[in-house]
């Protein structure tokens, strides 16, 4: 068997975690080794079984694995239970996931190394990307996450699996937020939403979820966000766009209405609060646009987040005087009253001009796609080993990634990784995070908060050098595990 190309390195234990764990399993490492085969991918799987469940079979003969794995290694790497016990919490936490992750990080073989979950399916077109070996050393790649019923097809085929997947999409996981989506991958407005549901508006990429303060609701956006549309019935010309500079302005803003190809098709500059008006051309009845921003990303003292432009609704109207509009053109209707930024608790950092390197991660369910070279992981020392409950853990290792100079690649649709869902308070869902929130609470275990998160990630930013958590004897490098290979 040639050396592998990509480890790809889970922490689990036979405990039956959220539910089917094991049929959830069996389609991740199903599916990642038949794909490779058929690929020719040299990849090994390391599965670092950590605290095994007394009285219940080991993972390495719980699944059905398959028999042909002539491009694809399968290593079992076991901690014990006595070693566990050497660690905080040992009843509250049974899985110290992030460290047991370091585990297999620490030796694996790959020339790139991915941690993933257990619950995983790629994508044939993530799958054909990997095979194509064009992975740079240099990046941190990362990646949205879609989760899928939980109804696996009993006896699945890979292209049964994947067909699965792709049609029963529930939501995406993605840099600005999490938002359910209907099975074309189309993003659903929601409750409280800047933009009013039959009218034919849409919001793609780029775009936070809807917020509300002081009895408004709004939308962040990104510098580059993307807007869907059908124009109703009465040939309405015009889009009203009710929006605010954000505290990480630092000025005034050029705000580009661009075209899919990234042909500018309008122009405004936007300081304070406004309302503007986007002409569209009569001939044009639906469209993909995006409104694109340049200047800003100040960074802020308490959010990670570059707020440079907030949205706070879009509606059609007609031209009420002269021609339809024969061109794309922005006229700038009116000003309102605006925020004064710098007494508010999203006032920009007095450090911003240090922060120079600043950038904001897609952190949002890094856990599950976390893929880097070897030498990146090693140079990093792994996830930080805090025996706390891991929430951000991976957070923290992205950004430390960052400033030691590994720049984020965000791969993009139709390059998809899936997440079999969970019952509620498993893992996240949106509607199960109160539930695992107090289920983490009633332990008594401690865990990062986010405020924690923002805290050592400003420093980084200050200081543009990475937190290496870890001595040189991370991943448990010096204690000698039982491996088993198959």
């Amino acid at each position: 068997m040639p050396n592998p190309y990509i480890s790809v390195v889970v922490a689990a234990r036979n405990d039956d975690h959220g539910g089917n764990m094991l049929a959830r399993m069996g389609a991740f490492a199903g599916s990642w080794i038949q794909q490779a085969e058929a690929l020719g991918l040299a990849s090994e799987l390391i599965v670092v079984e950590w605290n095994p469940v007394p009285g219940c079979r080991s993972l390495a003969d719980a699944i059905p694995w398959p028999k042909k794995h002539e491009h694809c290694r399968i290593r079992f790497i076991t901690v014990p239970p006595e070693r566990h016990a050497l660690f905080p919490h040992p009843e509250s936490i049974p899985l110290h996931q992030m460290i047991a992750k370091n585990v297999g990080l620490r030796r694996a073989d790959g020339e790139f190394v991915l941690a993933t979950n257990l619950d995983i399916v790629f994508s044939a077109e993530l799958m054909q990307f990997l095979a194509s070996r064009r992975l740079n050393r240099a990046e941190m790649y990362r990646i949205d996450r879609y989760d899928v019923d939980r109804n696996i097809p009993a006896g699945w085929s890979v292209d049964g699996l994947l067909e699965h997947c792709a049609g029963r999409l529930l939501r995406v996981h993605t840099r600005e937020g999490d938002f359910e989506i209907d099975n074309y991958g189309n993003r659903k407005l929601q409750a409280a939403d800047v933009v009013t549901e039959g009218t034919g508006i849409l919001f793609g990429k780029g775009w936070y979820p809807p917020e509300s303060y002081g009895g408004e609701k709004f939308r962040w956006m990104q510098p580059f966000a993307e807007v869907i549309f059908r124009r109703p019935g009465g040939k309405l010309p015009r889009l009203f766009i009710d929006l605010e500079a954000g505290p990480s302005a630092g000025g005034p803003l050029r705000l580009d209405a661009a075209s899919q190809d990234g042909r500018t098709l309008a122009t405004a500059t936007i300081e304070g609060r406004c309302r503007i008006a986007l002409a569209i051309p009569a001939e044009i009845e639906s469209a993909r646009i995006y409104l694109r921003v340049a200047g800003g990303n100040v960074p802020l003292g308490t959010d990670l987040r570059f707020l440079n432009l907030r949205v706070f609704s879009l509606e059609w109207a007609p031209r009420m005087w002269g021609r339809e509009a024969a061109t794309w053109q922005f006229e700038v209707c009116g000003a309102k009253r605006s925020v004064d930024w710098a007494t508010t608790p999203q006032a920009p950092t007095p450090f911003a001009h240090d922060m120079t390197n600043a950038a904001y991660l897609h952190t949002n369910g890094c856990g599950d796609f976390t893929l880097m070279s070897r030498e990146s992981w090693f140079a990093l020392r792994g996830y930080a080993e805090i025996p706390i409950w891991p929430m951000h853990i991976d957070s923290l290792l992205c950004y430390s990634a960052h400033h030691a100079g590994i720049r984020e690649a965000i791969l993009n649709d139709p390059l998809r990784i899936y997440h079999i869902e969970h019952p509620s308070g498993a893992g996240w869902t949106p509607e199960g995070e109160q539930e695992r929130t107090a289920r983490v609470a009633s332990k008594k275990v401690p865990a990062l908060r986010n405020e924690d998160v923002v805290e050592l990630v400003t420093k980084m930013r200050r200081l543009n050098t990475p937190i290496i958590f870890n001595l040189e004897n991370w991943g448990l490098c010096n204690e000698a595990l039982t491996e088993r290979k198959l």
